[in-house]
């Protein structure tokens, strides 16, 4: 499946984008995901980040599909 994956911040400079189309077969989650950018971009690796699913904060489990909106944050704080 295809999957639409935003970059922003410390994350876009790191792969040298803000968004690409990424393959993953079906069934596969974020955890799967999250490996396949690292190999892609070895930045990744060494970077704190945290993968958004439909605009919430997603646990490693869960599984994706092509129409999820997927983005990849970098740390960040509030107030």
């Amino acid at each position: 499946m295809e999957l639409k994956v935003l970059y922003f911040g410390m994350i876009a400079e790191a792969t040298d984008r803000k968004e690409e189309i990424i393959s993953l077969e079906f069934g596969g989650n974020v955890d799967q995901l999250q490996n396949l950018l690292k190999d892609k971009y070895k930045k990744l690796q060494h970077l704190s980040f945290k993968v958004s699913v439909d605009k919430e904060i997603s646990s490693n489990e869960v599984v994706l599909s092509p129409n999820n909106e997927i983005a990849l944050l970098p740390p960040f704080s509030g107030g």
